[in-house]
């Protein structure tokens, strides 16, 4: 952040938690905040968008004092972002140790090639792996990015939004990786097995909340052995075929 102008760089995607953190600074700071979205090659991407420029014209109808504050989003395509070999050298040390997404070191790239010294990235409370995210948070190639929200659950977001009068705009919020024709979460990715495990099951439609509570298991499992089952012909073939897309 920078001081003197007080302008405060996010990565938003209309997911839950970057939303919570931009209303978060909208309604209880007077800093300016600037957006940030990296254009990457997924399904989600357009629907990403669509949502958060839903989600500016509602906080902006039912906050309109905010307005002059919330800078217009940075939209950049993944394309134009250079890699920096010290960034990826750090990245693949740290790969050595546990799993990184490979969203993360784009990001980091980004801030290193636009020169953003100071950003807010919402990671919610770490329930598992502590250890490691101990590492993931000093290392260097993340050095730029802070967790302003780290300490906080996706109910205790819903709870604060709700006790603040803003819930509606968390309830606008996009997170499925692979939407299907009607923008409802599929319940098989990644991002809506978290929605659900964080006790989001409510946003979800009947069939895809089973699907996401019956797929918690193993997504547990394979997130817990990804590292240890690294030569396993059967965790090989799961990360190649899926680890992308779901």
């Amino acid at each position: 952040m920078d001081e003197k102008v007080k302008i405060v760089h996010v990565f938003w995607t209309g997911g839950l938690d970057s939303t919570f953190r931009v209303m978060q600074l909208l309604l209880t700071t007077d800093h300016y905040v600037q957006p940030h979205y990296i254009v990457r090659h997924e399904n989600s991407t357009g629907i990403e968008i669509d949502t958060m420029i839903k989600m500016r014209r509602e906080i902006i109808r039912i906050f309109p004092k905010v307005r002059p504050r919330f800078l217009q989003t940075i939209y950049t395509n993944e394309g134009l972002i250079k890699f920096d070999d010290d960034i990826n050298e750090s990245v693949n040390n740290l790969k050595k140790e546990g799993k990184v997404a490979e969203q993360y070191q784009v990001m980091a790239n980004y801030c290193k090639e636009f020169n953003i010294r100071v950003i807010d990235v919402a990671l919610t409370r770490i329930s598992g792996e502590k250890e490691f995210f101990e590492k993931f948070k000093n290392a260097e190639a993340f050095k730029s990015f802070q967790y302003p929200v780290i300490n906080l659950s996706k109910k205790e977001m819903v709870n604060i939004a709700k006790d603040n009068k803003w819930e509606q705009i968390l309830f606008m919020t996009s997170f499925c990786r692979r939407p299907n024709v009607k923008i409802k979460p599929c319940g098989v990715c990644g991002p809506c097995a978290d929605a659900v495990s964080a006790g989001m099951g409510f946003r979800f439609p009947l069939f895809s909340y089973i699907k996401a509570i019956c797929l918690i298991p193993f997504r547990s499992y394979y997130r817990k052995n990804y590292f240890k089952h690294d030569k396993s012909k059967l965790f090989k073939w799961i990360t190649k075929k899926f680890e992308h897309k779901f």
